[in-house]
Protein backbone atom coordinates (compact mmCIF):
# COMPACT_ATOMS: atom_id res chain seq x y z
CA UNK A 1 0.00 0.00 0.00
CA UNK A 2 1.34 3.51 -0.66
CA UNK A 3 -0.16 6.74 0.71
CA UNK A 4 0.99 10.30 -0.03
CA UNK A 5 1.74 12.99 2.95
CA UNK A 6 2.92 16.72 3.16
CA UNK A 7 5.70 17.80 5.07
CA UNK A 8 7.55 21.21 5.55
CA UNK A 9 11.70 20.96 4.86
CA UNK A 10 11.78 22.46 8.62
CA UNK A 11 9.74 20.33 10.05
CA UNK A 12 10.58 16.78 11.90
CA UNK A 13 7.76 14.57 11.23
CA UNK A 14 7.18 11.18 12.58
CA UNK A 15 5.97 8.67 10.22
CA UNK A 16 4.41 5.12 11.49
CA UNK A 17 3.38 2.14 9.01
CA UNK A 18 2.11 -1.62 10.39
CA UNK A 19 2.71 -4.53 9.68
CA UNK A 20 -0.85 -5.99 10.61
CA UNK A 21 -0.95 -8.92 7.92
CA UNK A 22 1.52 -10.99 9.69
CA UNK A 23 0.28 -14.50 10.22
CA UNK A 24 -0.95 -16.05 13.55
CA UNK A 25 1.82 -16.34 15.60
CA UNK A 26 4.01 -14.75 13.17
CA UNK A 27 6.05 -11.73 14.73
CA UNK A 28 8.41 -8.75 13.26
CA UNK A 29 12.20 -10.13 14.36
CA UNK A 30 14.12 -7.62 12.72
CA UNK A 31 13.96 -4.11 11.10
CA UNK A 32 15.92 -4.14 7.86
CA UNK A 33 15.87 -0.26 7.13
CA UNK A 34 14.61 2.75 5.66
CA UNK A 35 15.43 4.03 2.64
CA UNK A 36 14.38 7.50 0.92
CA UNK A 37 14.56 7.67 -2.85
CA UNK A 38 15.88 9.39 -4.97
CA UNK A 39 18.97 9.27 -2.32
CA UNK A 40 20.34 13.06 -2.92
CA UNK A 41 24.00 13.88 -1.57
CA UNK A 42 22.54 16.99 -0.68
CA UNK A 43 22.33 18.28 2.90
CA UNK A 44 18.53 19.96 2.13
CA UNK A 45 17.53 16.38 0.84
CA UNK A 46 14.56 14.46 2.94
CA UNK A 47 16.74 11.93 5.14
CA UNK A 48 15.64 9.72 8.13
CA UNK A 49 16.78 11.57 10.86
CA UNK A 50 15.75 8.38 13.63
CA UNK A 51 14.17 5.20 13.39
CA UNK A 52 12.60 2.95 15.69
CA UNK A 53 10.43 -0.77 15.34
CA UNK A 54 8.08 -1.82 18.44
CA UNK A 55 6.12 -5.40 17.69
CA UNK A 56 4.37 -4.78 14.11
CA UNK A 57 4.85 -1.25 14.19
CA UNK A 58 7.70 0.34 12.80
CA UNK A 59 8.39 4.25 13.09
CA UNK A 60 10.96 6.55 11.40
CA UNK A 61 11.28 10.08 11.90
CA UNK A 62 11.54 12.52 8.18
CA UNK A 63 13.19 15.75 7.97
CA UNK A 64 14.19 18.16 5.57
CA UNK A 65 13.70 17.54 2.03
CA UNK A 66 13.37 20.50 -0.75
CA UNK A 67 10.56 22.00 -1.51
CA UNK A 68 8.29 21.13 -4.04
CA UNK A 69 10.09 17.50 -4.45
CA UNK A 70 8.54 14.04 -4.01
CA UNK A 71 10.00 11.34 -2.20
CA UNK A 72 9.08 7.50 -2.03
CA UNK A 73 9.78 6.51 1.38
CA UNK A 74 10.23 2.53 2.58
CA UNK A 75 10.81 0.78 5.13
CA UNK A 76 11.20 -3.27 5.11
CA UNK A 77 11.07 -5.71 8.03
CA UNK A 78 12.03 -9.60 8.10
CA UNK A 79 9.30 -11.85 10.20
CA UNK A 80 9.49 -14.88 12.45
CA UNK A 81 8.42 -17.12 9.13
CA UNK A 82 11.54 -15.75 7.23
CA UNK A 83 9.40 -13.55 5.07
CA UNK A 84 10.51 -9.95 4.07
CA UNK A 85 7.66 -7.77 4.00
CA UNK A 86 7.84 -3.60 2.43
CA UNK A 87 5.37 -0.58 3.36
CA UNK A 88 6.31 2.23 1.88
CA UNK A 89 4.72 6.04 1.82
CA UNK A 90 5.30 9.18 -0.97
CA UNK A 91 6.37 12.29 1.00
CA UNK A 92 5.85 15.63 -0.95
CA UNK A 93 7.61 18.46 0.67
CA UNK A 94 5.91 21.74 0.57
CA UNK A 95 7.18 25.26 0.36
CA UNK A 96 6.81 25.94 4.24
Amino acid sequence: MTEYVTKAPAEERPFAVLYSDLAPGETVTEDLGWTVVPDEMDPQALAVASSTQAGATATAVLTGGRPGHLYHVANRVRTSEARVLSRSVLVRVTAG
